[in-house]
């Protein structure tokens, strides 16, 4: 398998891949935006300069409606684009022990996707599906959904490979499963972060969770991977992609990178 043909043949969606996290950084700037209180009082000084007083007319009110609509409007697009809605599986449960909770959890997810894999001959570091240790009730929170990303880049990992074969009974499909390792932050990181304008923490807004992913697979696969990425409320965010060229042209690629499930607080009243 050439590497630089793939690249060539499937140009649009390499770039689609990088556009899709630029989206999420812009996104990020248009989210703080919408609740940065510096940023109503930017437009608010600029028009009373335009209009040299205090006072408001309905025109300048009604411009400054207009450009908050705008705002919250784009953010609502954004957000069905690169959303990840959780599922209750992989919250914490009103009078489970959180510890207890987690680690059933774990088990359960990662019993499974040894089974489906090995059911498929498909290879699968088990060290290295792992996830990160945590030390508090929040930090256990975060690493459920650390691994409800895990586990949803294995489904659609294993569902590229069934639709490849289906195809092509001969094909490679999922060779080999090298990696699958979330990398929850820590609480106390978890506050540094805040919008460019300083007055809002996107911390409060939405809550983000990074997945390392490292596989060996034919070029319909992986590609098959990548489009199932993007799901309506579902959506697992491409950060970076990495493949290397096997020795022999007959062998799958080695891809790997890391991806980010972003998901939006629900606004408080």
């Amino acid at each position: 398998m050439d590497i630089g043909a793939f690249c060539q043949e499937n140009r649009k969606w390499l770039i689609g891949c990088a556009v899709g996290f630029v989206v999420f950084l812009i996104a990020e700037q248009v989210v703080g935006s919408v609740y940065d209180p510096a940023a109503p009082g930017a437009s608010v000084r600029s028009l009373m300069q335009r209009n040299q007083g205090p006072k408001f007319t309905a025109d300048v009110v009604g411009e400054l409606q207009e450009e908050r609509d705008a705002l919250v409007a784009e953010r609502s697009r954004l957000q069905q684009m690169l959303a990840f809605e959780r599922s209750p599986q992989f919250r914490l449960q009103p009078g489970v022990a959180a510890d207890e909770y987690l680690f059933e959890v774990g088990r359960t997810l990662k019993q499974g996707l040894l089974d489906e894999a090995n059911a498929r001959g498909i290879d699968v570091g088990e060290k290295e599906v792992a996830w990160s240790v945590p030390t508090g009730v929040d930090e256990i929170g975060n690493v459920l959904f650390g691994l409800e990303l895990l586990d949803e880049t294995a489904r659609r990992l294993l569902a590229a490979h069934d639709a490849v074969l289906a195809e092509d009974e001969n094909a490679i499909g999922l060779r080999a499963i090298l990696q699958l390792r979330t990398e929850t932050e820590k609480a106390g990181r978890r506050r540094q972060r805040r919008g460019s304008q300083g007055g809002v923490d996107l911390r409060d807004l939405l809550t983000q969770e990074r997945l390392q992913f490292k596989f060996e697979a034919d070029a319909a696969t992986t590609l098959r991977f990548f489009e199932a990425c993007r799901q309506p409320g579902r959506t697992l965010v491409i950060e970076g992609v990495k493949m290397i060229q096997p020795e022999r042209l007959t062998d799958p690629v080695t891809v790997s990178g890391s991806l980010l499930g972003v998901a939006f607080k629900e606004e408080q009243s």
